[in-house]
């Protein structure tokens, strides 16, 4: 999932450190999710569907160099599990809830691939 060459020299320490600090600072990692949000939701309609889900993915897994295939049943397993109220639509609370979750499984691996 992580592959340390990847990374510019001091980019992998540096990425850890901020997803370390989301964990210590939640309302931090709230803050960051509200500008995701924003970004991604493209109708502006309050929620994020499954393209937009998607797209939110690709970008996130290309800026922190996370290798995992966005498939169709990736996405939607992502998407069933951030639906915490199984209206079909991902609200920021839900995206919040879910980012504490990932941050924490992205910890470990950011951790595996320094070492």
């Amino acid at each position: 999932m992580i592959n340390s060459a990847d990374f510019k020299e001091g980019e992998l320490a540096s990425i850890l450190e901020q997803l370390k600090s989301f964990q210590s600072a939640p309302e931090q990692l709230f803050e960051e999710i509200q500008k995701y949000f924003a970004e991604f939701d493209d109708d502006n309609n309050g929620f994020l569907d499954r393209k937009e889900l998607r797209h939110f993915l690709s970008l996130f897994f290309q800026k922190y160099h996370i290798h995992f295939p966005l498939t169709d049943e990736y996405v939607d397993a992502v998407f069933r599990e951030m639906d915490a109220n199984r209206d079909n639509k991902i609200q920021p609370d839900e995206l919040k809830g879910y980012a504490v979750h990932f941050v924490g499984q992205l910890v470990e691996e950011y951790t595996k691939a320094q070492q």
